[in-house]
C-alpha cells in the first residue's frame, strides 16, 4: 500500500467525477482512511456504497485499486472510509536506474545563488534520497504542490555540480516530520550530463556489488 500522506486521485466512474484526497491510514483487510475528498477546492460528500477507482504515485510507481464507500465522517474529523481493496495493482514508470543516496540540496521556487547558499551555515537544505537520469526524490521542510516548477542545486559525489536545474514536482508525500517530493528534472534548463555520469558510475558499482554477493 502507498505510504501515509500520499496524494490519492479518486474517480467516480458513474458520475464521471474526479477528486483529490490523501491517505491517512489503513487497516489491512478492513478499510482505507482518507482525508475528505475535494473537487475544484470544494469538499465532496460521497454516498455509502458508491464505487470508486483510486490511483496514487510514489517513488516512480503507480498504484491503482477499486473500492466502495463505507462511511464519511464530519465530526470530530472529516474522514472518508473506503473498503480495503481486494486487489491493489502497481506498475513502475521508471525506465532508468534509481540510485539510493543522501545528498544535501538547495531547492526553491525561483532561481537562487548556489555559491552564496553554500557558504551560509544556516541556509535551509533538503536531502536527495534517490536519484536517476531524469529526476530524484527530495525530502525537505518546504511546501510545494504537484506540477509546481522548482530549482535544484547540489554537489554530486563525482565532483560535478547540479546548479539551478529546473524540475517539476510529480508526486508529494507528507507526514508530520517531512515532505517528500518526486521531482522530474528538465533538460531545457541546463545540461544534466554530470548527474547522468554519476548515476551511470553508481549503477555500475551497485551492479558489480550485487554480482559479487550472488557469486
Amino acid at each position: 500500500m502507498l505510504p501515509v500522506g500520499s496524494l490519492i486521485l479518486l474517480v467516480d466512474p458513474i458520475n464521471k467525477l474526479r477528486m483529490q484526497s490523501r491517505l491517512i491510514g489503513w487497516d489491512e483487510g478492513g478499510c482505507l482512511m482518507l482525508e475528505q475528498p475535494t473537487r475544484g477546492g470544494s469538499a465532496v460528500q460521497l454516498t455509502k456504497d458508491l464505487s470508486l477507482v483510486g490511483r496514487g504515485m510514489y517513488e516512480g510507481r503507480v498504484w491503482g485499486f477499486k473500492s466502495n464507500v463505507l462511511l464519511q465522517t464530519v465530526q470530530p474529523f472529516r474522514i472518508l472510509f473506503l473498503a480495503y481493496p481486494e486487489q491493489i495493482e502497481q506498475m513502475s514508470l521508471r525506465k532508468t536506474e534509481r540510485i539510493q543516496v543522501s545528498l544535501d540540496v538547495f531547492l526553491s521556487a525561483r532561481k537562487h545563488d548556489f555559491k552564496d547558499l553554500s557558504n551560509k551555515k544556516d541556509a535551509s537544505k533538503g536531502n536527495i534520497k534517490n536519484i536517476s537520469n531524469t529526476g530524484c526524490s527530495i525530502s525537505c521542510p518546504f511546501r510545494f504542490e504537484v506540477d509546481m516548477p522548482i530549482f535544484v542545486s547540489c554537489e554530486l559525489p563525482n565532483g560535478k555540480v547540479l546548479e539551478n536545474a529546473m524540475g517539476f514536482v510529480r508526486n508529494v508525500t507528507r507526514d508530520q516530520n517531512e515532505n517528500v517530493y518526486g521531482v522530474q528534472l528538465d533538460e531545457r534548463s541546463g545540461s544534466l550530463e554530470g548527474m547522468r555520469e554519476f548515476v551511470l558510475l553508481a549503477s555500475k558499482i551497485v551492479s558489480k556489488g550485487d554480482s559479487e554477493n550472488n557469486s
